[in-house]
């Protein structure tokens, strides 16, 4: 077994394709543990697509800001309703709305 820092080492300093195999596996190790807690748990799991643009869009109306895309921006700041947020707030509040959404859409 692999420990943490023989993973860390191969992901410095291995080749692009195995950086990208080894924290692709990695995650997908995350969100099998996380459905095996949903279940354990009896909560409902929501995958939400990984394009979605959750940092661009505003977590209050809903206008979108392709201007976001730079990672750089920490702040985020509708045009259309004022909203100042962090970055990552607003992209988590839409993420969490996505996932309701999501559940009303299915069943």
């Amino acid at each position: 077994m692999l420990t943490l820092s023989q993973i860390d080492k191969m992901i410095e300093k291995g080749n692009k394709s195995l950086r990208k195999s080894i924290i692709n596996s990695t995650m997908s190790d995350i969100i099998r543990r996380i459905k095996y807690k949903c279940d354990w748990e009896n909560k409902e799991y929501y995958q939400v697509d990984r394009y979605y643009a959750s940092s661009q869009i505003c977590s209050r109306c809903g206008n979108i800001k392709k201007e976001m895309k730079d990672i750089n921006k920490r702040g985020y700041e509708c045009e259309n309703c004022g909203l100042m947020i962090d970055r990552d707030l607003n992209a988590s509040i839409n993420i969490m709305v996505e996932g309701l959404f999501k559940e009303y859409r299915y069943e």
